[in-house]
């Protein structure tokens, strides 16, 4: 921390209105959270499938192989092909044949095939302070062992105020959805988040004076966002700067 406030204090005074009058590092409190959603891939339709749909919608096909053998094709496929189509709920059992559902026949219609949804999850770290979710968890973390941050009883926050546009936009910033050529993926579910644990990060606070504006003010280093706070500035501005 000494090596990381040093520099940031040579980067403040390369500005020469700037006076640093105070500095100080502290932890603050972050929520370690699991978000677990369910993805759904949709791809172009193959001809075989399409097939397989057209053929169930104007004959009787109690079973895999009648496709099979109307088709002259390997029962083995056939009989992979309605497993997934099971799964996704395109075809159904009903008395002793199949049918399409209406989402087989708008799937037939479109040409698109839905895979069945996927589980998957991310996780991320959310500040009370902020009420918001910082960043995706990197893949090193540095925690802080000395003072919590001094306000931080103050915004206790809550995982459940994250409402699911804040937890989707939070999702899609990870590039979660993608399209590319025949395939796309779309996050079809968000599930609540989990909270795993407490760490504490890093942060360096500077209180510095402009001499031309004759003005005070806080400048506060986030090592999980590797940038400058404003929102924990503000909050101490408002509330605790170091010296009135």
């Amino acid at each position: 921390m000494d090596l990381l406030r040093k520099k940031l204090q040579q980067e403040l005074e390369q500005q020469p209105d700037i006076q640093i009058q105070q500095s100080d590092s502290w932890g603050l409190p972050v929520e370690l959270i699991n978000i677990p959603y369910t993805i759904i891939k949709r791809t172009t339709m193959d001809i075989l499938m399409k097939m397989i749909l057209l053929t169930i919608q104007r004959l009787d096909v109690s079973e895999p192989k009648v496709i099979a053998d109307f088709l002259a094709v390997e029962p083995l496929f056939i009989e992979n092909l309605f497993g997934k189509m099971e799964a996704a709920q395109m075809i159904k059992l009903r008395e002793d044949s199949f049918e399409l559902t209406g989402l087989g026949v708008n799937q037939l219609q479109s040409g698109i095939y839905e895979h069945p949804p996927e589980e998957a999850e991310k996780k991320f770290y959310y500040s009370p302070c902020h009420n918001s979710i910082l960043c995706e968890q990197p893949e090193k973390v540095f925690t802080a062992k000395g003072k919590e941050f001094r306000l931080a009883k103050k915004f206790p926050g809550s995982l459940q105020e994250l409402d699911d546009e804040q937890l989707r936009v939070t999702l899609l910033a990870t590039r979660v959805e993608i399209a590319e050529g025949s395939l796309q993926n779309v996050v079809d579910k968000i599930e609540i988040p989990q909270k795993l644990g407490i760490q504490l990060i890093p942060c360096v606070e500077f209180y510095v004076y402009n001499r031309v504006e004759n003005s005070y003010f806080t400048r506060v280093w986030n090592t999980l966002t590797e940038e400058w706070d404003e929102h924990l500035e503000k909050l101490l501005d408002d509330q605790a700067p170091l010296r009135k």
